[in-house]
């Protein structure tokens, strides 16, 4: 999620961008560059070349931005999320927000095994993702869930911050004058 604008009475935040669709491009590129260059080479081939299509094009068709647009002058937040297909606009009332959240949570995922393919590790990832809570108990995502972006050095694991994530959720809790909660793991 990214502040694209902000005056005293306006901001506007962006999340997403045509990266997923450019990665879908490229998965799809590359399936049928597998098939022309492998189709009488290997029977297999031609599956590898269908699954890296296909992949690209589920990419494409399941990528989407999100842009928040808050008014304070009209009093009123525009939430636009956009996809290749299809897509959802709606306008609220700042007054109905009830405050800011940033969620975070922890998610096991298998991790291949080093050295060994075969296995697979249980490893905890943590998941966040910030929404804007109203009076009503709706909830509205201001972002896609993120998972921490862990590096390894060696034996070290360096963990990527979502602090800044919950930095904008936090600035946008304040521009609507909406209480602000983190909500951390267990």
């Amino acid at each position: 999620m990214k502040i694209i604008s902000q005056t005293s009475d306006e901001l506007v935040l962006k999340e997403g961008s045509a990266s997923g669709i450019a990665v879908g491009a490229a998965f799809a590129i590359a399936g049928v560059f597998v098939a022309y260059r492998f189709h009488s080479s290997s029977p297999i081939a031609i599956w590898i070349a269908l699954g890296l299509a296909g992949i690209g094009l589920a990419v494409i068709l399941l990528s989407s931005s999100i842009t928040v647009s808050a008014n304070k002058a009209s009093g009123q937040l525009l939430y636009e999320k956009k996809r290749l297909v299809g897509g959802q606009n709606s306008t609220y009332a700042i007054a109905d927000i009830f405050r800011i959240e940033t969620r975070r949570q922890w998610r096991v995922e298998n991790r291949p095994a080093s050295g060994n393919s075969n296995e697979s590790i249980p490893e905890p990832v943590l998941v966040s993702q910030s929404v804007i809570v109203f009076h009503d108990g709706r909830e509205l995502a201001l972002d896609h869930q993120k998972t921490s972006s862990n590096t390894t050095v060696g034996s070290v694991v360096l963990m990527g911050g979502q602090g800044a994530e919950a930095a904008i959720a936090n600035r946008v809790a304040t521009f609507l004058s909406v209480p602000f909660q983190e909500i951390a793991p267990l």
